[in-house]
């Protein structure tokens, strides 16, 4: 009888220790469960973060690329209006002579357009420049209001046709003195008829010549200055020409 109750109490008591443990582990399972909503918090919270991270950092680098383009815009747009006004001067003005409008070219010229007696007859002017083409290769601006061109035109060669005119002024006075009335007679009253004559061939002769011209601002407006550069390069040869014939 005595053994029977020592095992019931045997049996009573693992099955208070069994109860016990089963109250036992919904705590430890809560506890676990707490601690994993935290860690995985954590972890959605690092996570966040780094893509907030990463969608902002590529706006840092989008900002100064503007800036910079901005700039480059702003600077290149300064330097092309600073150097392109001399040349549009300049350009307006060999496109007025091109056409033979010889008043609408002195709207871009500093002084006088002074071509000599060249510019005398209205034809004259048409056919001077008839063939002119030209080519802007620098601009330099010394300072706001100073400016020099490098130019590369090509026009009809002016000491080729002054030569001409000096070999037919020559056979005149060989047919004078000989008195051979076939040769034509040349003198200062038909010297304008000779050169429009020389000025009208197709086959004339042209030379391309590479100069610099000078530009200075007048009433904040750039022009050609008129000087022995711009005549020069406008008509070449012809100075030399003439220097020839006369020594």
């Amino acid at each position: 009888m005595d053994e029977n109750k020592k095992e019931e109490k045997k049996l009573e008591k693992k099955a208070d220790v069994k109860q016990e443990i089963k109250k036992e582990e919904p705590k430890f399972k809560q506890v676990d469960k707490k601690e994993t909503n935290k860690a995985e918090k954590q972890i959605k919270k690092e996570k966040n973060k780094k893509d907030r991270a990463g969608k902002k950092s590529p706006v840092i680098p989008t900002v100064i690329v503007v800036v910079v383009i901005l700039l480059i815009a702003i600077l290149l747009t300064v330097m092309i209006v600073t150097s392109s006004a001399p040349k549009k001067s300049l350009e307006a003005l060999l496109t007025n002579l091109k056409a033979g409008d010889f008043t609408k070219a002195q709207e871009y010229v500093s002084g006088d357009l002074d071509l000599g007696t060249v510019n005398s007859n209205e034809e004259t002017q048409k056919l001077l420049f008839d063939k002119l083409n030209w080519k802007t290769n620098k601009v330099t601006e010394k300072d706001e209001n100073n400016a020099t061109i490098e130019v590369e035109i090509t026009t009809k060669d002016f000491q080729s046709i002054i030569n001409k005119l000096y070999e037919r002024a020559l056979n005149s006075v060989k047919g004078a003195i000989i008195g051979d009335s076939s040769i034509e007679s040349f003198s200062s009253d038909n010297f304008e008829n000779y050169f429009i004559e020389e000025l009208r061939k197709e086959d004339i002769q042209t030379t391309t010549i590479t100069t610099t011209v000078n530009a200075v601002k007048e009433d904040n407006k750039w022009k050609i200055v008129s000087d022995d550069a711009l005549y020069n390069a406008l008509l070449p040869g012809l100075q030399e020409a003439v220097n020839n014939l006369g020594n």
